[in-house]
This record gives structure tokens, sequence and C-alpha cells, in this order.
């Protein structure tokens, strides 16, 4: 009699398992009730310049990927020349300096579902164009480097190098007390110098110290030549070979104000 029991409820066990099993999981039923006007979108991050050059273009782009979502640009400050396929992607002119001298860049975010987001702002400080051949950023530029509480005063020589500029005194105050080493040879940069007012210094051989050879640098930076004289503006970061690490990048939230770069404010003598 027992075992026609247990039989039983093995039968009745089973057959509510496969009852079961034919249905939706939880997650199933959940996908299945799940429509694309639920989402509620909202523009969550984007990047691009916060300082741009009158007449030049410059790309803004949102950062994230929503399947099926589209995005749109606009500006009555500035023109939104091209967009991307993926309208992702802004290339925005800078025709005219507005009012205030600051432009308004908008985006927004339509889903799959038609449902349209709040516009999220960007705001750019547009710079008057004041054009400066290669040849002017050759001499003597006084000024401050470093970050932080371990900003030192500066005194950088450029000169020609091809279509590029020779660096040379840059670091010097903060290698000799921050990292309590002396540069004994090289310490010279090769910076490129772009027309529409930035500047790049690609990763490249920098110096040997007293302590460790085969330092590296590399940064990028601003350049005006609008006001009394011309003035540039490098962040830049040094890679300390004995480590394997990038010493700013390394040290910026503790010691240089959350910066995880060095800065050097420079105007020509």
């Amino acid at each position: 009699m027992k075992k026609n029991i247990i039989a039983r409820v093995a039968f009745v066990l089973t057959a509510a398992m496969l009852f079961t099993s034919c249905g939706d999981t939880y997650m199933e039923e959940n996908q299945n009730a799940y429509s694309a006007s639920d989402v509620v979108p909202v523009v969550l991050s984007t990047s691009g310049p916060t300082v741009a050059l009158q007449t030049f273009t410059y790309d803004f782009k949102v950062t994230y990927a929503r399947a099926g979502s589209t995005w749109n640009w606009s500006s009555a400050d500035a023109t939104v020349q091209t967009v991307s396929a993926d309208t992702r992607t802004a290339s925005v002119l800078f025709g005219n300096i507005p009012a205030g001298g600051k432009a308004i860049i908008k985006v927004s975010e339509t889903t799959a579902g038609g449902i349209t987001s709040p516009e999220k702002s960007i705001e750019v400080t547009v710079n008057p164009f004041c054009p400066l051949a290669v040849s002017g950023f050759v001499g003597t530029w006084t000024g401050t480097d470093g970050q932080g509480d371990f900003t030192y005063p500066a005194d950088v020589t450029t000169a020609l190098s091809g279509t590029q500029i020779l660096v040379d005194g840059l670091n010097v105050g903060f290698m000799g007390d921050f990292w309590a080493e002396t540069i004994v040879s090289g310490g010279t940069c090769l910076m490129t110098v772009n027309p529409d007012g930035t500047l790049t210094i690609a990763e490249q051989y920098f110096c040997d110290t007293d302590y460790s050879d085969g330092y590296k640098i590399k940064g990028s930076g601003l350049w005006d030549n609008c006001g009394a004289k011309p003035v540039l503006t490098i962040n830049y970061d040094v890679w300390y070979p004995d480590g394997n690490y990038w010493i700013a990048a390394r040290y910026g939230a503790n010691y240089f104000d959350g910066k995880t770069y060095l800065t050097a404010s420079l105007t020509l003598n």
C-alpha cells in the first residue's frame, strides 16, 4: 500500500513539474511584458571641448548607446554642420562669438518607443581667432609650472624644429622639488602647434635624471594670441621608467587638487 502511495505522489509531482516547465520563466514573463515606450530617456553623458576657437569646427559626442535610440542636436549660437549616421556625434562650427562669449549646444534622445528626453545643454566658451605662424612661438616664455601645492616659477625656451616647436625647460621645478631628482640630460620635447588653437606633445623620450634614465612625456593644451602677448597652457604628464607609471596620473588625486596632469601656464616675453 505504501509503495502505491509513493508512486502516486511521484506521478503527481512529475506531472506538476512538466506543467510548470511549459509556462514562461520569471524573466520571460518580464521580457514579454516589456515595451519600448516604457523607457524614460535622459541624456546620460557627452564629450566635447569646453573651449572653442571662432571659425573652427569641433566634434561633440554622446558617450553611451541605447538600442533603437536617436539623438537630436541643435544650437542657436553655433551651426550644427553634420551628424553621424548613428546620430551620436555632431560636428559644430563656431562661426561667430555669441553674446557673453558662450555658446550652448543642445542634445536630446528619442527612444525606439518614440519618447523624447529633456535637452541636455553643453556650454562652450568661444574665443576669438587670432592666428599666429609657427615661427611666432619661438622665444622665451615665463609663468608657472606644476599643479596644486607643487607649482613653481617656469622659464621655458622654444625653437623651431622643422614644422614643430622644440620646448626646453618644462618640468624643471617639479622634477627637482616634488620628485627630488635633477635632470642631467635631455629635458626637451617636440610640440605640435595646431591652427585651431590647440597643441600636442606626442608621447616621447623626455630626459634622464641623476637617479633614473628614460623618462617620457606626453601632453596637450591650448594657445591664444588675442591678448597683449601669446600665451600657452600645456597640460602634460611624465612617465617614471623605474615604476612604470605616469607620475601626475598616479599622485594627482592626493597632491594636485584632484588633477591628473601637470600644467605649464606661460606667456611669451
